[in-house]
């Protein structure tokens, strides 16, 4: 290896000082604004019992319902399509099957809505208004930032918002940064500081000059490609940030493909990988971005782990478990439409980050992998071995 002792030393100390950090930073936000840590603590000390995570729907009967009380009405709301919002749904109605709550939830096709990413936020707005005056909506799953956004601002500060898969929700202004409180009838679930660690994390495990980074110049755009966290850290650790803020609103692959050439012709020795339309493997093809930006032997850094790895991109950091994060949800939904008894201890979710690695890209890119980093990984991927794509790392 061509890293020094000291370098693999330093390496250990950032990998598992971001490893403690985000298992001890990972802070639910509770419905009534307080953080729901506290509200697990307080349930816990009285002496509670904690509900069995895959126990039968039998432990955790509902309290002042029956099996004949007319059904939920939950309704779903998204900007528009994206691979990861379908993963969680399906996680979440997972785990209420699990818990036995989904039998008393109804999610009807007619609340079903996604207008579209090229639709204005006015449109947003209009559908998330017309939500929250539906008296027969009991709750809302919010996926994503522009659905959240649209809904607190046509709030009617009653009918409960599950606020699902935001990217930054700080940054968007979803929760305060100092309280870590929302508002009163919404629950998200976050980490503290996340995206700050991700890139300070990048930085030190495989360090780079100029990082490229594409969004779309609006509020939103920023909030998907953690810009903000980008420069903060660009500027504490010395590195340049290469911005591309001329995609358009739908994050086509068009003006993506456009992004990455232009950055390239920047200089860019390196690329962020963030959660752009552009980027989901179910809606389009982004491999010859990725191609492109490998022959070009540029470090690829992917906020979305697997997904991009195995296809080509060098490392990611998933900051996302999908098991823990629909029990999460599922309980928050329980528990705000009455179909837990108040003594329920909720999921308390929880996370240690998963680092990603692409062997075959590092080799192309003639790039020696720290060892620790090696040994940290996850996942390793390395299609040279026969038969083996993915190689899986106990920790």
């Amino acid at each position: 290896m061509k890293n020094s002792h000291t370098s693999i030393l330093r390496h250990i100390a950032a990998l598992a000082a971001f490893c403690l950090f985000m298992a001890a930073n990972a802070v639910p936000v509770a419905c009534a604004g307080t953080p729901a840590a506290a509200l697990i603590a307080a349930t816990t000390a009285a002496g509670t019992t904690p509900l069995s995570p895959t126990g039968p729907a039998s432990s955790i009967a509902t309290t002042g319902n029956s099996t004949t009380a007319p059904l939920k009405t939950v309704a779903y709301f998204e900007a528009g399509p994206y691979w990861e919002f379908s993963l969680i749904y399906k996680q979440v109605r997972a785990s209420l099957e699990q818990r036995g709550l989904l039998q008393h939830l109804n999610f009807p096709q007619s609340l079903y809505i996604s207008p579209g990413w090229n639709a204005s936020n006015a449109d947003y707005r209009r559908e998330a208004a017309k939500l929250m005056t539906n008296s027969s909506v009991d709750m809302i799953l919010a996926m994503g930032t522009a659905a959240t956004k649209a809904l607190l601002a046509e709030n009617n500060g009653i009918t409960p918002i599950m606020s699902i898969d935001v990217a930054d929700p700080v940054g968007a202004g979803i929760v305060d940064a100092q309280t870590g409180k929302t508002a009163p009838n919404l629950t998200i679930q976050y980490q503290r500081d996340k995206w700050y660690k991700v890139f300070t994390l990048f930085h030190q495990a495989l360090p780079f000059s100029r990082l490229g980074i594409m969004y779309h110049d609006s509020p939103e755009g920023l909030s998907y490609s953690n810009v903000n966290e980008a420069r903060e850290v660009a500027r504490e650790r010395g590195f340049t940030l290469v911005e591309y803020p001329y995609l358009d609103k739908a994050e086509s692959m068009d003006t993506c493909t456009k992004g990455v050439n232009a950055l390239l012709d920047q200089g860019v020795d390196a690329f962020y990988i963030s959660a752009l339309n552009c980027f989901d493997w179910t809606q389009g093809n982004p491999q010859p971005m990725f191609d492109t930006l490998n022959s070009r032997k540029i470090r690829t850094f992917a906020r979305d782990g697997s997904i991009h790895v195995r296809r080509g991109a060098l490392m990611g950091l998933s900051t996302l478990n999908y098991l823990p994060l629909g029990r999460f949800y599922a309980d928050r939904i329980g528990q705000r439409l009455n179909l837990l008894p108040p003594t329920a201890v909720l999921e308390k979710e929880s996370y240690t980050p998963k680092i990603t690695l692409n062997i075959v890209t590092a080799s192309n890119l003639g790039i020696d992998l720290p060892l620790l980093l090696l040994i940290s990984a996850d996942e390793i991927f390395d299609s040279t071995l026969a038969g083996v794509q993915n190689a899986t790392m106990a920790q």
